[in-house]
């Protein structure tokens, strides 16, 4: 049987994207990303969730496979970490389906009442 902890953790987890090869999930108990991608793990605040979105949504993916062609590397693509020798590579392919995967999708608007709707309504 699950220790309650466990349970409780559970609720609090909600998974908001999935791809072939990765998991985005969300934590509402302590407000924290988890980035499941390929045998990377990362763990981001929002503020570092969003950063990390539009870095990688800004990133030219084309300027890089052209600086880095004759690369030994099959990976030219470079996303720098705050540890200075830490650099992580991807291919075209990989970076697409890793955009993809953290693409934040627009809020859930309420529905409106017949009450929220100004309009003049003439019964037939």
């Amino acid at each position: 049987m699950r220790d309650l902890k466990t349970v409780i953790m559970c609720k609090n987890l909600k998974v908001l994207n999935r791809s072939k090869n990765g998991i985005l999930i969300y934590c509402k108990h302590n407000n924290m990303y988890q980035l499941l991608y390929n045998n990377l793990n990362f763990n981001f605040t929002e503020v570092e969730f969003e950063s990390f979105h539009n870095y990688l949504h800004n990133i030219e993916v084309d300027y890089w496979e052209e600086e880095y062609k004759y690369s030994i590397y099959d990976k030219r693509i470079p996303i720098p970490t705050i540890q200075s020798n830490l650099l992580i590579l991807l291919n075209k392919q990989e970076v697409e389906e890793l955009a993809a995967l953290i693409k934040l999708r627009p809020k859930k608007y309420d529905l409106l009442s017949l009450c929220d709707i100004e309009y003049k309504l003439y019964p037939n």
